[in-house]
């Protein structure tokens, strides 16, 4: 049978914006602009020549006619959702994971032997995020990541709070002819673009004037930073759950006794209800056990190398 139907990404649009009611949180969750939206939404209005929504100042109501239509167009994209998740569910299926490529590198991957060896009958498929995470528009089961996630079906677990410091090797660390962040020969700044207002934020936090980029190394990603500072390259931002290994080790120091909390924990996002994946719970559980471990060893340092955290606001 050939459908006679509007566009489908009309539909999408359309069914997104009655749902949530605003035309900029459909395009949040759509990843298009509003304008976007908005046009998706006239397009459908043109296509049955009459008015689907109401217009206010803080939002959109459905009219008389669009009430029944966003009832049936609703109902048939979670018929076709049900069907979609009929065929990929199954423990036979990876369990989709993405974060970003710091979590991936620094603390995941060296765990994953483990996982598998205690869970051979689950597979993990890892993914990296370069844009924010969306469980509506992604096919994902679990996501870490500090971003907040505000989507309906959706189980968050609180795993890490945001603690920086600045980390050396120890050789560099006794090196008596350089101050390692002050003075005329300091050590050079490893960074990533992103973390410079984190850096900011650390040297307004221990009463330094604002750090000197310009004679520091950039990087892409901050497993990079850490690469260098493992080597002696200079000094890196130590996001204190990525580097506990290190720390344990004693491959890296803290360069301070300083330690910032921007208080923007880390979280483990999950789908919930009917959208799950079976072995959901045993990834969270595992995940969630991982993470006190780490947080209990970070614990230790506190009071030694480390005074007590101090609360901060990231600049901007």
């Amino acid at each position: 049978m050939r459908y006679n139907l509007p566009p489908l990404n009309a539909l999408r649009a359309f069914e997104a914006t009655g749902r949530t009611g605003s035309l900029s949180a459909a395009a949040r969750e759509l990843r298009v602009s509003v304008g976007a939206v908005s046009r998706h939404v006239s397009i459908l209005e043109a296509y049955f020549a009459c008015e689907l929504f109401e217009r206010h100042h803080n939002g959109v109501d459905l009219t008389q006619w669009g009430k029944p239509l966003h009832t049936a167009i609703a109902t048939a994209f979670d018929t076709i959702d049900a069907a979609c998740r009929d065929v990929d569910t199954g423990a036979a299926r990876p369990i989709r994971l993405r974060t970003f490529t710091s979590m991936a590198t620094d603390w995941l991957t060296p765990r994953l032997g483990e996982f598998r060896q205690s869970h051979p009958d689950l597979s993990l498929q890892l993914k990296q995020a370069f844009n924010d995470i969306s469980f509506a528009v992604d096919p994902l089961d679990a996501a870490v990541t500090a971003q907040t996630i505000v989507e309906s079906g959706i189980r968050q677990f609180e795993l890490f709070p945001t603690l920086f410091t600045p980390v050396v090797t120890p050789a560099l660390k006794t090196d008596t002819t350089r101050n390692i962040l002050t003075g005329d020969n300091p050590a050079p700044l490893l960074f990533t673009r992103r973390e410079i207002p984190f850096w900011e934020t650390f040297y307004e936090a221990i009463g330094l004037p604002p750090p000197v980029f310009e004679r520091g190394l950039e990087f892409d990603s901050l497993s990079l930073t850490y690469q260098a500072a493992r080597r002696g390259a200079g000094v890196a931002l130590g996001l204190l759950f990525f580097v506990a290994d290190d720390l344990a080790a004693g491959s890296l120091v803290p360069a301070s006794q300083t330690c910032i909390d921007v208080q923007l924990p880390h979280y483990l996002y999950i789908r919930a209800g009917r959208k799950k994946h079976p072995g959901t719970e045993t990834l969270t559980d595992w995940i969630q056990r991982e993470a006190a471990r780490t947080n209990a060893g970070l614990d230790a340092l506190f009071g030694t190398v480390l005074s007590t955290p101090v609360k901060t606001v990231m600049k901007r």
